[in-house]
C-alpha cells in the first residue's frame, strides 16, 4: 500500500500512517506504448502497400466512393478513439484510489471495485473508528477536499470526496458511522462544491448529525453576544420564541478562522432559526423532529422568489439545529391588521396580488409545492411595501394520492386539507381567508365559505365574490390557477 506520513507528531514520537491508494503500483504510462503501436503501423503498411502497390491502388479507386460517401463514420470512429485516449489519461492518475465499496452494520469495506483479489482490500470495524474529518489537501497542483477516517491515532484512511464516495455516497457513509460509531469524533465540513452549486441535498447531511449524547453547554436562550458556527454569527437579539424553539437576529462575523458564504457578507443581518433536539438520537420525537427540520431546509434551499425569504445556511451546534435565513425587518400582516384595524380594498388588493405571485410560483415547480400554513402570520410587510412568505415547516411537495398529515391552523385550512388531502388549490383557499383577515381584522370561520363585505360594508364587491370564490369547497367551484385571480383583482385596481 501507499501510506503518507502526517506532519503533526504525536507525544510519543510517532507519526500517523495515511492510507491513500489500494496498492504500490503506480498507475501505468500508456504514453509510450501508443507511440510504438503507431509506429509499428505505419512500417507494416509502407511495406504491404510497396509490396503490393498495384493491387492497393485498384482496390483504392473501387472504395474511394465508398469512403467518401461514409467519410462521417470514419470521423466518428477516430474522434471515439481520441476522446477515449484522453478519458483514459485524465483518469490514469486516479485508478488506484482507494473508495468506500461497502458500508455495513460490521463496519467500512474500502479498496477498488473490479480489482484483482490479490490486491489489498481495508476494513474499519465501527469500534475502531475514532474520528471522521474533512479538510483540503493543496500540496500538487489540483488542490483537492478529502474525508479522512482515523483509526486510534497512527493509522487513518484518506479518501477523495470526488472519488472516494464513487459507489457508496459520503451521505450513507455519515449516516451509518453516527449510528454505529456514536463514539467517534466527527469533524465535517460541507462540501466545496456543493455549497458552490447550492445542492438541496446537503440539507440531509448535515441533518443526520442529530446532537451526540452528552449534555449542552449552554443553558437556556442564546445571548447577545452568544457566537454560533465556529464564529461566525454573532447574536444580536431574540426575535420570537416558540414551542420547537427559538429565532434569534444575528449578524455575520468575519475573522482570521472564519469562511464567509456565498451571498453572506460580513455585518449582514441574517435571522437564526433555532430547533431544539432532543438528547437521545433514537426517540421517536427526535425523527420527527429532524424530519420537520429537513423537509424546510429541502424545501427552501430550491426556492428562489423574491417574495420568498431566502435560506443562506443550516448546520447543528450543542444539540440544537438551526438555519440561517433571511431577515426581513418588519411586522407580519396579523401585527399590523391588529395595530392598524382592517386594511383598505385597494391595499389587501395589493398583498394578495404579491401572494398570487407566489403560489403561481410554488405551483410551477415539478412537482408543485404546497405551503399547508398561508396565514397572515406567516406573512411579513417589508418597509418597501412588499410582503415576504416564511416558514416553510409544514409545506411538501405535492403528489397525487398521496395522504399528508393534517397541519395547518383551522382558520385557514381547506376541507381536503383536514381530510389529509393537500393539493395546490389548498393554499388558494388559505388565500381566500388571509384576504378575509385582512379585510375584516377577524379569523374567518373553520371550513366555511366567508364573506368579509358581510362584516365589514367598505370591502369592494368584486373582491367579496374573490374572496367566497377561493374559499368554495368544491375544487372545480374554487379557483385552480392563480393567474385568474390576479385577472380578477388588477380589474379592481384599475376601476
Amino acid at each position: 500500500m501507499t501510506a503518507s506520513n502526517s506532519s503533526d507528531k504525536k507525544k510519543t514520537g510517532l507519526r500517523c500512517i495515511v492510507v491513500e491508494t489500494v496498492n504500490n503500483k503506480q498507475p501505468d504510462d500508456y504514453k509510450h506504448v501508443y507511440l510504438k503501436l503507431a509506429i509499428g503501423f505505419a512500417v507494416a503498411f509502407f511495406f504491404i502497400f510497396y509490396s503490393h502497390q498495384g493491387a492497393l491502388v485498384g482496390l483504392w479507386k473501387l472504395l474511394v466512393l465508398h469512403f467518401a460517401r461514409d467519410w462521417w463514420l470514419l470521423m466518428a470512429a477516430a474522434s471515439l478513439f481520441v476522446v477515449g485516449i484522453a478519458v483514459d489519461e485524465k483518469n490514469r492518475g486516479t485508478r488506484g484510489l482507494l473508495r468506500v465499496t461497502r458500508v455495513d452494520t460490521k463496519g467500512i469495506v474500502m479498496g477498488r471495485p473490479g480489482q484483482k483479489k490479490t490486491e489489498a482490500t481495508y476494513f474499519i470495524p465501527w469500534n475502531m473508528l475514532t474520528c471522521v474529518e474533512s479538510g483540503i489537501d493543496d500540496s500538487g497542483k489540483q488542490p483537492y477536499e478529502f474525508i479522512l477516517l482515523r483509526m486510534g491515532n497512527y493509522l487513518a484512511y484518506k479518501l477523495r470526496r470526488d472519488i472516494g464516495f464513487n459507489w457508496v455516497d459520503e451521505q450513507t457513509l455519515l449516516t451509518k458511522a453516527r449510528q454505529h460509531a456514536p463514539n467517534a469524533k466527527y469533524q465535517i465540513e460541507r462540501s466545496f462544491t456543493d455549497v458552490k452549486s447550492n445542492d438541496a441535498r446537503y440539507t440531509n447531511i448535515w441533518l443526520q448529525y442529530l446532537a451526540p449524547s452528552g449534555q449542552r453547554e449552554r443553558k437556556g436562550h442564546l445571548q447577545p453576544g452568544d457566537t454560533l458556527n465556529r464564529g461566525r454569527f454573532e447574536v444580536i437579539r431574540v426575535l420570537g420564541a416558540g414551542g420547537q424553539g427559538t429565532a434569534y437576529l444575528a449578524k455575520v462575523v468575519d475573522g482570521p478562522s472564519v469562511d464567509i458564504a456565498d451571498r453572506l457578507e460580513e455585518g449582514k443581518l441574517v435571522a437564526v432559526k433555532e430547533y431544539i433536539l432532543p438528547m437521545h438520537a433514537n426517540e421517536g420525537l427526535s425523527s420527527r423532529l429532524k424530519d420537520s427540520l429537513d423537509n424546510e431546509a429541502k424545501i427552501l434551499s430550491g426556492i428562489d422568489h423574491p417574495n420568498i425569504v431566502k435560506l443562506y445556511d443550516c448546520f447543528v451546534e450543542d444539540h440544537r439545529g438551526y438555519m440561517v435565513l433571511e431577515y426581513i425587518d418588519g411586522p407580519s400582516l396579523r401585527a399590523h391588521i391588529k395595530s392598524t384595524g382592517p386594511a383598505k380594498s385597494l391595499l389587501v388588493v395589493w398583498w394578495a396580488l404579491e401572494i398570487c405571485s407566489i403560489l403561481r410560483y410554488l405551483q410551477s415547480l415539478k412537482p408543485p409545492i404546497v405551503h399547508r400554513d398561508l396565514t397572515p402570520d406567516n406573512l411579513i410587510w417589508k418597509s418597501d411595501r412588499h410582503i415576504k412568505l416564511f416558514d416553510f415547516t409544514v409545506a411538501h411537495k405535492f403528489e397525487a394520492q398521496r395522504l399528508a398529515t393534517v397541519v395547518g391552523k383551522q382558520s385557514y385550512m381547506a376541507p381536503e386539507q383536514v381530510k389529509g388531502l393537500p393539493c395546490p388549490q389548498s393554499d388558494i383557499y388559505s388565500l381566500g381567508a388571509t384576504m378575509y383577515f385582512l379585510l375584516t381584522g377577524e379569523d374567518p370561520e373553520p371550513l366555511s365559505v366567508a364573506s368579509p363585505r358581510a362584516l365589514n360594508p367598505d370591502v369592494d364587491e368584486k373582491l367579496d365574490r374573490i374572496v367566497q370564490r377561493c374559499m368554495q369547497f368544491d375544487l372545480k367551484k374554487r379557483y385552480a390557477d392563480p393567474r385568474e385571480i390576479e385577472k380578477e383583482l388588477s380589474e379592481i385596481g384599475a376601476s
